[in-house]
């Protein structure tokens, strides 16, 4: 293999235009072609983008010689047959999210991978994020007890004009675009999930426009998941455990802060990382007084450790994928085939259920 990683794309839509720009900054990565179901599209992007070719179909992109991994990042629907063309190409692949449409098609694919000892990983890049993994690595380390409920939050209005595939009928919707990435969390952060709960708000299509979902786990903790196209959340997720509270700032999907509160539970007092090993007799005087009272509320506030992810989002996932394909790995530790099919398997029950008419209220 080359120094750099020479990759292939399929897909030139608005996903394809913001993975270049994110290409643009990471130097072990260099585009030799780009693919499209229409020859003329491809030429074009490949024209805008400094790629050296613009091809007319997966299977061309997979038989080129000078590339040694496949991003997908064609429409949700596409993704199962452009990744097996890659797989069976024996061609390392980074497929966008949601992995699939459906759970039959993801395992198609996770065995497709497996059979060929060929590396597949669904790019869900905020498990990736610096302030994702610290968050994982303190619930590990149970210093904030255990972990009880998750709450996350994603959602902001978008229109057919600006995001005409997020309104199609066969792979659109807030549930496959932005539930993804609490669904995974949630799996990520608590663990499996024994029952699903779900409700949607839907156009005149059918396009669920806003979803909620209530998952329990199997360790008794909860999570409750709300996205949306119509509305704008408060983008955080927070993870409530017995000992104190971890929360991701806004905005939750590119999350670059940490906000924690630790409770003493001797003294029922909850304090910030910024207050950690302060005396009593400063808690006492921040009780009393109106004022520090303040102080501390906005000192808690500004208290989040910011963990930056560098020049782009997508940088800590397309490290991630470099590293994988030059080692030679099949499988990712970080998002292994497992919970992608697990992430699948819930948003295939949360579907069941809104097309079985479950509207929120």
């Amino acid at each position: 293999m080359a120094d750099q990683i020479r990759l292939g794309i399929v897909g030139t839509g608005r996903m394809a235009a913001r993975m270049m720009q994110a290409l643009a900054s990471a130097p072990d990565y260099s585009v030799q072609a780009v693919a499209s179901r229409n020859t003329a599209r491809a030429t074009e992007f490949a024209s805008a983008f400094g790629i050296p070719r613009g091809l007319g179909s997966m299977a061309e992109l997979a038989g080129q010689a000078d590339v040694d991994a496949i991003y997908v990042c064609s429409r949700p629907g596409a993704h199962v047959g452009d990744a097996l063309t890659a797989i069976e190409a024996g061609k390392p692949v980074l497929v966008e999210k949601p992995l699939t449409t459906n759970l039959d098609d993801a395992r198609k694919l996770a065995e497709a991978a497996r059979d060929k000892s060929c590396l597949l990983v669904e790019n869900l890049w905020c498990l990736a994020l610096p302030a994702y993994r610290r968050l994982s690595e303190r619930l590990k380390s149970q210093s904030y007890g255990k972990p009880v409920q998750l709450q996350f939050a994603f959602g902001y209005p978008v229109t057919p004009a600006t995001h005409a595939s997020l309104f199609d009928p066969e792979d659109g919707g807030a549930l496959l675009d932005r539930g993804v990435y609490g669904v995974s969390l949630a799996l990520h952060l608590l663990g499996p999930i024994d029952a699903t709960r779900a409700c949607a708000q839907r156009d005149p299509a059918g396009i669920d426009l806003t979803s909620d979902l209530s998952l329990l786990h199997r360790s008794g903790a909860t999570s409750q998941i709300t996205v949306a196209l119509n509305a704008h959340t408060s983008n955080t997720a927070t993870v409530s455990c017995t000992h104190g509270v971890l929360q991701l700032g806004a905005p939750v999907v590119g999350s670059e802060t940490l906000m924690s509160l630790k409770m003493n539970l001797e003294t029922g007092d909850s304090t910030s990382d910024a207050l950690q090993g302060h005396p009593p007799g400063l808690r006492a005087r921040l009780k009393a007084n109106p004022l520090l009272r303040r102080v501390k509320r906005l000192r808690d506030a500004a208290a989040g450790q910011f963990l930056p992810y560098g020049a782009d989002q997508y940088a800590p996932m397309l490290d991630h994928f470099r590293d994988l394909v030059r080692a030679g790995r099949s499988e990712s530790g970080l998002v292994p085939l497992e919970l992608s099919l697990a992430v699948q398997s819930v948003l295939d029950e949360a579907r069941r259920q809104i097309r079985g008419g479950r509207l929120c209220a």
